[in-house]
């Protein structure tokens, strides 16, 4: 192992000549001679320090043109490994046509290379050392994180970093992001030598040096996060994971009150799977699912593993592939009391227990309005006991912003005086042993004399550290919900798992039980169009009005980009900066804007108008959007350039319409400070997939033991 990464690092710069393929590679080219990138830090010095996304292609970037206008590549006719020498390549060439050094790029084919000229080379990529396996395709692979036919390894790889899982799976045009502890890589040494082929595929989609499998093959990258070193917050800035389901611990069986589970046997052999039994397990409200070959066990009990002793992990117990995909375990094949246990993971906030649906920009003024509310989304308004378990529903980002790291010292104190009010339902008749949760927020010294029960306030109060004085946000009870208006927290119903007790089968019969569930996802024919994150995304780097962005993916029947989680942000800054044109602004529109006479964030589908969608994370995505709102139009009314006429009009519409800035090497977050709407900027349209179901069929058994 040590001898590979060591041969690794010796050839990383090494490198080949590309062969001319598309005209981007044209720009691409001065790009690199333009920004002088070779005068950057050397890779190895990068390498022992990365710990950030992308970097920008353009950010503090000076263009000047270089003195070099020509650069050669491999002519494509010489791919055909033709005995015949050729001594002709493609030369690119640049002529500079007016003052403001507008270029015309062209490409001949010359006959004979031999005079000395700057050429385009590629290297590795850093991104891209790991273990690599060619194997034989499981029987099921599941959900895919990606679906592209610009699909390379780094894309696939890049990707699954950010998903912080330990392994990355390419099958065809298909990547899948397999969680570490899901996987057998981390229980155990793999045995994969009956699964290993020596012919790793065809070539990929987004790359004709990568093979990425075949209808038989799969490539396996194993640990992938071991090249990378990461910030503390990148977990906490990823909102929702993109696979369903985690491994969690190899359990004993013989320890646990078998009347508290549900036992089904799987009955074919596709159906062996940890996530189709996690499907059974939700159908009947149960959270965990433990399984040993074919026998899938069903319970809301948190089960603890059973160590030997203190230098044997019994994770190495759990020993048997899944027939469905030996990628991952089901118990041990010669102990049936031996169990694997794995849990779902909801679209939630990270170790978040409940599906929050918290949108700032709704508020309500009675408790039974919110109670109403939440109804109407298919929640119920969240129940907790103390106050401060606000914090184990929600997420960091609903409490806490970094706008103060954005704005100016006026402007951040006047927002200490900001409050926040929440509806949930106060009740004692639970209790909470979420004991690992992080509540960074403690209770207010002060508490109103008059209180109501269901009205919880947040705000910054004043405290004294070595005489210093300083701000920290505190949780109150409060009777103010009412007349100010307050946001109902409201939380999933279907996904409260409360219930311990399982109903017994009548007699000593067994039933059949059938389930449907999503088993792949389709975006259709339009090859422009990549799967990430759940939705189906085209970027279109030609630059554009909001207007005309917004007509143009409706045309596609889809939708302006409307990013509901960081993680959404995330990825696509990752599918953009892989298309990425030098020559445009990094700016994406945004199918929303903000109303400042409604004070509310709008988004616009095909259909008609309504408010943004209820997001785990919303604070996190869209308070700035608000914020650079109110700065830019105080600056132009205030402004002595803008007319009179001008400013009527800015005061009679009162929108800005929404952005990102993939540039930006900061968090990103919407912006609606397009005050009127005709910045240009690039499109990127959504769609729902097409999900392909199946059926899973299992037996449901009578429980005998005790």
């Amino acid at each position: 192992m040590h001898n590979n990464i060591k041969d690794y690092f010796y050839d990383l710069h090494k490198g080949e000549i590309i062969q001319y393929t598309s005209p981007w590679q044209m720009r691409l080219g001065f790009y690199l001679l333009d920004t002088n990138l070779s005068k950057t830090e050397s890779t190895f010095h990068q390498l022992s320090s990365f710990s950030t996304d992308e970097p920008s292609l353009v950010s503090n970037v000076n263009f000047n043109h270089s003195s070099i206008h020509e650069f050669q590549m491999i002519n494509p006719t010489q791919a055909n490994k033709s005995t015949i020498i050729d001594d002709s390549c493609i030369v690119v060439t640049r002529f500079l046509v007016n003052r403001n050094e507008i270029s015309i790029l062209k490409k001949i084919q010359v006959t004979n290379c031999l005079k000395p000229r700057h050429v385009l080379c590629k290297t590795k990529s850093i991104f891209l050392y790991s273990q690599q396996r060619c194997l034989s395709k499981p029987l099921i692979l599941g959900l895919p994180t990606i679906i592209s036919n610009h699909l390379t390894h780094e894309l696939c790889l890049s990707v699954c970093k950010k998903l912080h899982t330990a392994l990355a799976v390419i099958y065809i045009n298909k990547c899948y992001c397999i969680n570490s502890v899901v996987s057998r890589a981390f229980v155990i040494e793999p045995h994969y030598e009956k699964y290993e082929k020596k012919d790793c595929g065809n070539p990929c989609p987004g790359s004709q040096h990568e093979l990425c499998g075949n209808e038989d093959t799969i490539v396996v990258f194993e640990d992938p996060n071991s090249i990378f070193q990461f910030k503390d917050d990148d977990i906490d800035s990823l909102t929702t994971p993109s696979f369903y389901f985690v491994y969690d611990s190899c359990i004993y069986l013989h320890s646990v009150n078998q009347s508290t589970m549900y036992e089904f046997e799987l009955t074919r052999i596709n159906d062996i799977h940890p996530r189709y039994c996690l499907e059974l397990c939700t159908n009947y409200r149960q959270k965990y699912a433990l399984l040993n070959s074919n026998t899938c066990l069903c319970t809301n009990i948190p089960l603890k593993k059973k160590q030997n002793n203190a230098f044997e992990s019994s994770d190495l117990n759990c020993t048997q592939e899944c027939s469905g995909n030996y990628l991952y375990t089901c118990g041990n094949s010669e102990n049936s009391s031996i169990y694997s246990m794995y849990v779902m993971k909801t679209n939630c906030p990270v170790d978040k227990q409940r599906c929050a649906h918290t949108n700032v920009s709704i508020k309500k003024n009675s408790f039974s309005s919110a109670q109403s509310y939440c109804k109407s989304i298919g929640g119920m308004v969240a129940k907790i006991n103390d106050i401060l378990e606000i914090q184990d529903i929600l997420p960091k980002s609903m409490f806490t912003s970094d706008v103060f790291d954005t704005f100016s010292f006026g402007f951040r104190s006047r927002m200490f005086n900001d409050t926040k009010f929440f509806w949930i339902d106060r009740t004692s008749d639970i209790t909470n042993d979420n004991k690992t949760s992080d509540r960074s927020i403690g209770r207010c010294s002060k508490t109103s004399q008059v209180i109501d029960p269901h009205c919880i306030l947040l705000r910054y109060e004043k405290i004294i550290i070595h005489d210093t004085m300083t701000y920290e946000w505190c949780f109150t009870e409060s009777n103010e919900c009412s007349s100010i208006s307050a946001i109902p927290v409201c939380v999933d119903q279907d996904l409260d798992f409360n219930s311990i007790v399982i109903p017994r089968t009548t007699g000593d019969d067994s039933s059949i039980v059938s389930i449907n569930i999503s088993s792949d996802y389709s975006c259709g024919d339009d090859t422009q169009y990549h799967l990430m994150d759940d939705y189906c995304y085209k970027v279109d780097l030609h630059e554009t009005t909001w207007q005309d962005a917004k007509a143009k993916c409706e045309r596609d029947n889809a939708t302006l980009f409307i990013p509901e989680r960081m993680t959404t942000l995330t990825l696509i800054k990752s599918l953009f900066l892989r298309q990425y044109s030098y020559t445009s602004s990094g700016v994406a529109h945004v199918g929303a804007f903000y109303d400042n006479r409604n004070l509310t964030i709008i988004q616009y589908n095909t259909t008609d108008r309504s408010t943004l969608p209820n997001v785990s994370d919303f604070n996190s995505l869209y308070t700035l959007c608000e914020l650079t709102f109110r700065q830019r139009y105080g600056r132009l009314m205030s402004s002595p350039t803008i007319s009179e006429m001008e400013k009527k009009q800015l005061i009679t519409q009162q929108t800005g319409c929404a952005y990102v800035d993939f540039r930006s090497d900061y968090t990103l977050s919407i912006l609606c400070d397009e005050i009127p709407c005709n910045r240009l900027a690039s499109m990127i349209c959504q769609k729902l997939p097409t999900r392909k179901m199946r059926a899973i069929i299992a037996k449901r058994l009578v429980v005998h033991r005790i």
